[in-house]
């Protein structure tokens, strides 16, 4: 085994990098979204292509000496999406490389166990919950969408401040000072002009989640409305991690909970997680050391049969940065 490469692939952009057998990063790249369920065949062609062309450039000859890839592909959760992926990334590598497609959930939680067993817990403009137990039976809550899910999400966080606020004004709601906030972010005066530009925009989605800050601000300034909706969507997150563990653990089971997404890089919502998890000594927090085309790595280097040491995950986390 010369190198080995990981992959991490979503609806936005897709993330890749060649480790050496000591955990060094050697090349490290991103390109276009590569998630099927949003683009054709044709265009993930294109984004590979940009992807193995620029770690060609930055490690000439790397691509004739990889032997595992481990691709970690949002929109990979069914077999035939897997195989059209696989297809495309064989095209690109040695005919005797091994090849794993799964979904980009598990470089999300190797990110953070290392490659062990353990549950994932992911809350940025989406919300997921995965995980895989020690006799590798994987099974997954929620991530449905943010039409039907999403619970816990940076989307639901954002919606549900835009909805207090125009309560507020209608008086069917608590007093909050979201309305004034929402209004100086989108710099308008009044609901009708604030509508507006929340569904005039490119990408709806995307800009109501964006105001999940928003509504953060609000709960450290002690709105109640905010505190509200922050508290919610944290017993979201425990239900659904609650819920996976019953389905792939067994009672008391010990098992790490990484937590992923821009959703806990608040302070605060990681402290509420952890005070109501308190009493369930057997799950323990974590928040990953490195991103998840680092969890994509290890992956891949597992496709060997070997397990990395100590030294080589802090390899990994020293160099990926």
């Amino acid at each position: 085994m010369e190198f080995v490469l990981g992959i991490d692939g979503g609806g936005t952009k897709t993330q890749a990098a060649i480790m050496n057998r000591q955990g060094e990063i050697a090349a490290r790249c991103q390109a276009g979204a590569t998630n099927l369920n949003s683009s054709t065949v044709e265009q993930l062609k294109v984004v590979f292509k940009d992807l193995f062309s620029a770690l060609e450039s930055q490690l000439p000859g790397s691509l004739e000496q990889i032997s595992y890839t481990f691709a970690g592909i949002a929109g990979a959760g069914n077999e035939k999406n897997k195989q059209c992926i696989e297809d495309i990334i064989k095209s690109f590598l040695p005919s005797e490389a091994v090849i794993c497609v799964e979904s980009d959930t598990m470089n999300a939680l190797y990110s953070g166990t290392y490659g062990k067993p353990g549950i994932v817990h992911i809350s940025g403009t989406g919300s997921i919950t995965y995980g895989i137990n020690s006799r590798q039976q994987q099974d997954r809550v929620g991530g449905w969408g943010y039409l039907l899910g999403d619970e816990g999400s940076g989307y639901d966080i954002g919606r549900q401040g835009v909805i207090a606020a125009l309560k507020a004004y209608d008086g069917r709601g608590r007093a909050t000072i979201l309305l004034e906030m929402l209004y100086d972010q989108f710099a308008v005066d009044d609901p009708q002009d604030l509508i507006k530009k929340i569904y005039a925009a490119p990408a709806p989605k995307n800009e109501i989640s964006a105001l999940s800050r928003i509504v953060m601000k609000a709960y450290l300034q002690g709105d109640s409305q905010a505190q509200a909706i922050v508290d919610a969507a944290v017993r979201e997150i425990v239900w659904s991690i609650q819920t996976l563990y019953i389905k792939l653990f067994a009672a008391n089971e010990q098992a790490a909970i990484v937590l992923c997404g821009g959703v806990f890089d608040e302070r605060a919502v990681r402290g509420k997680l952890q005070d109501k998890l308190r009493n369930h000594v057997e799950l323990t927090i974590v928040l990953p050391k490195m991103p998840p085309v680092g969890g994509s790595l290890i992956g891949a280097f597992q496709l060997s049969g070997e397990n990395l040491e100590e030294e080589q995950i802090n390899n990994i986390i020293r160099t990926i940065h």
